[in-house]
């Protein structure tokens, strides 16, 4: 019951923040600093070439499926029309505000 009551919805997460003041993890650095330092520069170089042809493969499918996109030069963040079902959007986590979604 405490939780809820601290709780906030947050459409682009498309679930509940339950954390305090919206509080992150302190495990997540200690694992950024464990993943640079095992792959190295040329490890994250290779990981991000690969995110930005996922990015523009997914923004090119979603183009020719009719769906409107967009990806900017320097990111790997793809913007596309929010689907209409509901369940569409809860089964592949879209993050979604208002008539948008990204990945």
């Amino acid at each position: 019951r405490y939780v809820m009551a601290l709780s906030t919805d947050v459409e682009y997460l498309n679930s509940r923040d339950a954390t305090i003041m919206g509080s992150r993890n302190g495990h997540a650095p200690i694992y950024l600093w464990y993943t640079l330092t095992r792959k190295g520069y040329d490890g994250m170089r290779k990981d991000v070439e690969r995110c930005m042809r996922n990015a523009i493969t997914l923004k090119e499918m979603l183009l020719k499926a009719g769906i409107k996109a967009t990806l900017n030069e320097l990111s790997n963040t793809v913007v596309f029309e929010r689907p209409q079902e509901e369940a569409f959007v809860r089964k592949w986590q879209l993050a979604c505000e208002g008539d948008i979604a990204h990945v």
